[in-house]
């Protein structure tokens, strides 16, 4: 079935009924992805919670393995790499954990060596998402935020430099289709949460996985988003809109699970 007959009919594709089936809390049966030895890369995209989560997931992994802002490449590689070796100690299991800012193309750096490893993120509403790391990247807490604004003096222009499906981009690298990107998602990733369901998403997580400790809710880095999402120019919104759309309908599907 064509995409535009799924978004316009309501009736799912093949792959949003398997996305549903792999990711839906109502779905998934507990422990579905439980590995006494599990690796997992558990993708930090930027304004998506992933402070709090990242205190959520020390608690509950045996080991946690933040990988550096500042040189990701390596640092993500160099990270796996204890990863697997402290996993290839078969005699005495452990489950990892591994956070950062690190993108598709760095999985596919290890998922071309056919090793046995899980990815796992959280999303958010593209344009709640972009107006969150514009505030925070204008705000003294950004060590580069004079920088910052110098290279976008406006929103808008911030808006204009904003890649397309800047979430899915990072999550799966290229695709041809909204199906094509839900494939990629089944095929690699045990985990989708949506920041707007922290809650629910971190205890599905948990549940799914089978991970001992609970899983708390931390909120850290977060401010009032009302009155600024009442402030944004219509221009603003229309771009972002304009290089957001598959974002968006992950983000709708994702919260439908949780719903």
């Amino acid at each position: 079935m064509s995409q535009v007959s799924s978004q316009t009919s309501g009736i799912k594709t093949v792959a949003e009924t398997a996305f549903e089936a792999r990711f839906a809390p109502r779905l998934v049966a507990p422990e579905a992805y439980h590995d006494l030895n599990d690796v997992i890369l558990f993708m930090h995209i930027p304004k998506t919670a992933g402070m709090s989560v990242g205190k959520a997931l020390q608690a509950a992994f045996d080991i946690f393995h933040p990988v550096s802002w500042e040189n990701t490449n390596q640092s993500f590689r160099n990270k796996t790499r204890k990863a697997l070796y402290r996993r290839s100690d078969e005699a005495n299991p452990c489950r990892q954990v591994l956070m950062g800012h690190f993108a598709w193309s760095d999985v596919m750096y290890w998922r071309h060596q056919e090793l046995p490893l899980k990815c796992a993120t959280i999303i958010r509403d593209p344009l709640d998402r972009f107006m969150s790391n514009y505030r925070y990247n204008t705000s003294d807490k950004h060590p580069q935020h004079e920088a910052f604004a110098a290279r976008y003096p406006t929103l808008e222009a911030y808006a204009q430099a904003l890649p397309l499906d800047y979430q899915l981009s990072l999550m799966t690298g290229a695709f041809y289709s909204f199906d094509h990107a839900l494939e990629k998602l089944n095929r690699y990733y045990s985990f989708i949460g949506v920041t707007e369901h922290l809650g629910a998403s971190l205890q599905h997580f948990r549940r799914s996985h089978g991970l001992a400790a609970e899983l708390a809710e931390h909120r850290e880095n977060t401010g009032s988003t009302a009155k600024a999402a009442e402030e944004i120019p219509d221009a603003v919104r229309n771009i972002v809109g304009e290089k957001s759309r598959n974002d968006a309908r992950l983000h709708q599907l994702v919260s439908r699970c949780y719903g």
